[in-house]
């Protein structure tokens, strides 16, 4: 990228964040940026990754918000970047619009596919049918495993109930044939999720709501949750990925 298209990109983002101090991380390689609050941790500040993104990340979040949001739109999402509380999570919600090829119609917050006015994050107008995403981040059940003691060196097995990563998902969306309207979830979640868990959590929701779950972040491999094997191979390619087990782990015995 020349300067001149480095510089045009950013010109958008207002301070504080395009003033957030950059550094070299050593042992990545990659460049972050230092934007967030510690989380606190039984009254401990615990600072962390969250804190330090990487600057590819926010890159691709402002291309995406100027390629597919309308002025007024990014100005309200820039509005939300620039909080250091909510920074995290709204830079995820620009995860899912990165993936998508260009030629691709997408809509940001988009009301009426919901309950009451409510708003779904995503609407992909792709050619046979409309796809629905809500975006979640969750970081709960990394502070809970983190608060976690059982006097060993080791950092045990997570505990939590994969079930708070769907919660009130089933009750935001409406009812929808998945031929005509697939509905489902991005979770951005800072720790491994016990598959066996994760996939009763996932069976549990009403299936005519919520039809897939995908979990990922900015790389391309996600671990995806689908109602019908033939929509498998569909979503993995309308967002570009590939299956992982990067997301999960299957309990010792």
């Amino acid at each position: 990228m020349s300067l001149e298209q480095a510089t045009e990109r950013f010109a958008s983002v207002p301070p504080p964040l395009i003033n957030a101090g950059a550094f070299l991380d050593k042992l990545t390689g990659l460049w972050r940026y230092e934007f967030g609050v510690p989380f606190e941790i039984e009254g401990t500040l615990v600072w962390g990754a969250h804190m330090w993104s990487p600057v590819d990340c926010l890159h691709r979040a402002i291309i995406t918000a100027k390629s597919r949001l309308s002025k007024q739109e990014r100005s309200a999402y820039y509005a939300r970047l620039n909080e250091p509380e909510r920074h995290a999570v709204t830079l995820a919600e620009m995860i899912p619009g990165s993936k998508l090829s260009a030629d691709l119609v997408a809509e940001f917050e988009v009301t009426g596919f919901g309950v009451s006015n409510s708003t779904v994050d995503w609407v992909i107008h792709a050619p046979d049918r409309r796809v629905l995403l809500d975006v979640k981040s969750r970081s709960k059940d990394f502070i809970e495993q983190m608060s976690r003691k059982d006097g060993s060196k080791e950092m045990p097995e997570p505990e939590h109930d994969p079930a708070l990563l769907f919660r009130s998902l089933d009750k935001k969306l409406l009812p929808a044939n998945p031929d005509e309207r697939l509905q489902g979830v991005w979770i951005a979640t800072l720790i491994q999720q016990n598959a066996d868990a994760l996939n009763k959590a996932f069976a549990a929701l009403d299936p005519e709501r919520v039809h897939f779950a995908i979990l990922g972040d900015w790389e391309p491999d996600v671990h995806l949750l689908v109602r019908r094997d033939a929509d498998r191979e569909y979503l993995l390619d309308l967002f570009g990925a590939t299956s992982s087990s990067r997301f999960t782990f299957t309990p010792q015995a």
